[in-house]
């Protein structure tokens, strides 16, 4: 697998024209949230502005190299437009995570994508942005380094990402850190392949996509809610009970 920001910053070439494009910007993921769609690929921009950007579907992809990312010009066949409205990796990254049982995992880091296919595979936490949590929640919190499976029951709401306590993967050391060995073997081991794919729908939960939350809302004008008695109506004419018992006073 290869972290997201691992593949942000590096080049993009495309093959058959032998031309640099640029580097990717941003990364882009299918709608449902399970894979990379495309790349944001921007060229000459500077701290001042200008540049060019452009959008490259994934399926164009030929191999992620060490130093860049390589393409095929010839295979970008699709409407790229539908892209520009697909959510980004960068969308998720500092949502805090707690799991069901109330423990605070602290903020999205990173995004883990499968090399072969681009499949989305996990998200791991920042341990640096724990410390800024600490006025939102109190208590220990753990040090581990881990990443939260991608295929988990996520519970997405405003502020924070609940995940169950099973979805919790522990990463290894020579997992946690990248170096440019490592990644050169790690590109020779495969190519992608699939990156791209349309595919059929799934019951999979998305971190980019907010569940349906039983909002409060305030009791509109004139309405009552449930269980609220009736109030007296001050046009309706009072009826006085005739009581056979009650004593008559004349007037004088």
């Amino acid at each position: 697998m290869i972290r997201a920001n691992q593949l942000v910053g590096r080049a993009v070439v495309d093959m058959d024209a032998a031309e640099r494009l640029g580097h990717i910007k941003e990364i882009i993921v299918d709608r449902e949230g399970h894979h990379v769609a495309g790349f944001v690929v921007a060229r000459g921009e500077s701290i001042f502005g200008g540049g060019t950007r452009r959008i490259i579907p994934a399926s164009a992809l030929h191999v992620i190299g060490p130093d860049a990312i390589t393409i095929r010009g010839s295979a970008i066949k699709e409407n790229t437009d539908d892209l520009k409205s697909l959510p980004r990796v960068s969308d998720i990254i500092g949502r805090k995570m707690v799991t069901q049982s109330g423990r605070l995992l602290g903020s999205i880091g990173d995004v883990l994508i499968d090399r072969g296919d681009g499949e989305i595979i996990g998200f791991s936490i920042s341990e640096g942005a724990r410390g800024k949590l600490e006025g939102i929640f109190g208590g220990e919190k753990a040090h581990v380094t881990c990443y939260v499976r991608a295929d988990a029951d996520l519970q997405v709401g405003n502020d924070l990402i609940v995940v169950p306590d099973d979805s919790l993967v522990q990463l290894e050391a020579t997992q946690t850190q990248a170096s440019p060995a490592a990644d050169k073997v790690a590109s020779t081991q495969a190519a992608p392949q699939g990156w791209g794919t349309t595919r059929s729908p799934s019951d999979r939960r998305s971190a980019w996509t907010k569940r349906n939350a039983v909002s409060e809302s305030p009791t509109p004008s004139g309405s009552r809610p449930a269980g609220t008695p009736q109030p007296p109506d001050p046009n309706r004419p009072i009826v006085l009970p005739q009581n056979q018992d009650q004593v008559s006073r004349s007037e004088p």
